[in-house]
C-alpha cells in the first residue's frame, strides 16, 4: 500500500467483517443441525464413553472458534468506528502512540497496535 486510502481500508474492513460473520453464522447453523440430529436418538447415552469425550471436545472446539471469530468482528467494528471518526487515530498505536506501519494495516486492517507492541504483548 503506497499511500493511505481510508476508503479502501473501510472497504477491506467491511469485506472481512462480512466473511467473518458468514463463518460464525455457518458454524452456528452446523451446531444447531447437529443438535437436531442428536435429538432423534432413542437414548441420550452414546455407545461408548470415548464417543462422549470426542463429542464434547468437538463442541468445545467449535465454541472456541465461534468465540474467536465473534471477538474478531468486535475488533473490526472498533477499527471501523475509529477510522470513520478519526483517521489519524486509526493509524496510531493505542499502546505506544506511535504509527502503525502501513504494511501491518494492509495485512491486519483491524489492528489497533503497531508490530512492536503486538509482539511485546504476545511475549508477556
Amino acid at each position: 500500500m503506497s499511500a493511505f486510502d481510508p476508503d479502501l481500508q473501510e472497504e477491506r474492513l467491511l469485506e472481512e467483517r462480512e466473511r467473518t460473520l458468514h463463518a460464525v453464522q455457518q458454524a452456528e447453523s452446523e451446531e444447531s443441525e447437529g443438535q437436531r440430529e442428536g435429538s432423534g436418538e432413542l437414548s441420550r447415552a452414546p455407545f461408548h464413553m470415548a464417543d462422549a469425550g470426542s463429542d464434547t471436545q468437538e463442541e468445545e472446539k467449535d465454541f472456541a472458534n465461534v468465540n474467536r471469530e465473534s471477538e474478531k468482528i468486535a475488533r473490526i467494528d472498533e477499527a471501523l468506528r475509529v477510522l470513520r471518526n478519526d483517521r489519524g487515530a486509526y493509524r496510531t498505536c493505542e499502546e505506544c502512540g506511535g504509527p502503525i506501519q502501513a504494511e501491518r494495516l494492509e495485512i491486519v486492517p483491524w489492528t489497533r497496535r503497531c508490530a512492536a507492541c503486538a509482539e511485546e504483548g504476545r511475549q508477556r
